[in-house]
């Protein structure tokens, strides 16, 4: 008896210790494991920042790899302290740049778990200026005898040989991002055209003399007014609104001006704008100071023509003047716009007659008037040229 409670003791001891492990191993077995511990390490600053490849309109931008606690996923560059690139790699081509700029460039690195490290030292860089070729091939049946060009890409208006303003109106040389317009290509050096020059008009003057801005190129119109050998004088032009004035007011847009032989100065043509509906008319002696016989044989004062087609607003429009120089009967004007005649005339002086002046005569592009609307008003110029035969136009 004795011996057999002692086995049945034994016995009962080893079923309660097997179902006590088995029930810990049980409960381990649904036990989830412990979560690792959040990254909270941001990345080492990247260093060595360094540009390439600098051109007017993009750049190459290059580092040292940071290092990280787990492990660097990317980077974040910065244009001015605004993100404009996010490379897996060590490297980022960076394009849509303005020539002549300055930029200011930074750059971090990143790690899976979204930290980010401080941004680089800065790297300061100025993109170098649009090249002008020193040579542009002009497909036939246009004259390649370029006399003189500009398209304000020197970001100053140093091409021209004079500015005069008068009231409230200025001549200046902006960016065309400046502006918020568009892109356009120039077509005198088939590159993205960075600058233009801006008109503005800012209001009446109050006195005698108009406010008014004009800008004039004087050795070359000189010199080929005086040989008497027809010129052709273009430029694009951009209207971002549609202009208007009263019936005491009025427009000059662009003229041709003239020196009689005492050196006294005065327009002899003028193109301009009628009062509303943006049309334009051509006006010979407008203030009674061109010979007083003239534009044709036989007539006297001031005469005007009006061309019907109007200018487009908001876009660049092409113009572009024949001149043939005369100071007698024997003279021609023809005007086009995008590739439309808008005035042609013949047999009609252009000029004084040349004894001895030093300054015979020149052109000049203009914001000058009366009484506009709206005010201010502004209008762009690019890519203007004196040439021996017409320049190629393409919308």
């Amino acid at each position: 008896m004795k011996l057999q409670r002692m086995l049945l003791a034994i016995a009962i001891i080893s079923s309660l210790t097997l179902a006590t492990v088995s029930h810990a191993q049980h409960r381990h077995w649904w036990r989830k494991p412990a979560p690792a511990p959040a990254d909270t390490i941001a990345p080492a600053t990247p260093t060595g920042l360094a540009a390439s490849a600098v051109t007017s309109t993009s750049l190459t931008l290059s580092w040292s790899p940071a290092s990280d606690n787990v492990g660097v996923t990317g980077y974040r560059v910065y244009r001015d302290g605004t993100l404009v690139a996010s490379p897996g790699g060590t490297s980022v081509s960076i394009t849509g740049l303005l020539a002549s700029v300055l930029y200011s460039f930074t750059v971090s690195a990143v790690d899976a778990a979204g930290n980010a490290s401080a941004s680089s030292a800065p790297l300061s860089v100025t993109t170098p200026p649009l090249t002008t070729p020193t040579s542009a091939p002009t497909p036939p049946p246009y004259d390649p005898q370029v006399q003189w060009r500009t398209g304000i890409e020197t970001g100053d208006l140093s091409a021209w040989s004079e500015k005069v303003n008068t009231g409230y109106a200025d001549s200046a040389a902006v960016t065309i991002a400046s502006e918020g317009m568009a892109a356009r290509m120039s077509t005198l050096f088939n590159l993205p055209s960075a600058w233009v020059m801006k008109q503005s008009w800012n209001g009446s003057s109050g006195v005698a003399e108009a406010s008014g801005t004009r800008m004039s190129r004087y050795p070359e119109i000189n010199a080929l007014a005086k040989a008497g050998t027809t010129f052709y004088y273009s430029w694009w032009d951009f209207f971002p609104t549609t202009m208007s004035y009263g019936v005491s007011g009025w427009y000059n847009h662009w003229q041709i001006m003239s020196n009689d032989p005492s050196g006294k100065n005065a327009p002899i043509w003028v193109l301009g704008f009628n009062r509303s509906g943006m049309t334009m008319n051509l006006t010979w002696s407008p203030n009674g100071l061109a010979p007083a016989n003239g534009p044709h044989n036989g007539e006297s004062g001031s005469r005007a023509y009006t061309a019907p087609i109007a200018v487009p607003v908001g876009q660049w429009v092409f113009f572009e003047v024949m001149v043939t120089p005369r100071g007698d009967f024997t003279g021609a004007l023809k005007i086009w716009m995008n590739g439309q005649v808008l005035f042609d005339l013949s047999s009609i002086k252009t000029q004084f007659p040349y004894v001895s002046q030093s300054l015979l005569a020149y052109t000049a592009n203009n914001n000058y008037g009366a009484g506009l609307t709206p005010t201010p008003f502004v209008h762009y110029v690019d890519d203007v040229t004196v040439s021996l035969g017409r320049m190629p136009y393409a919308p």
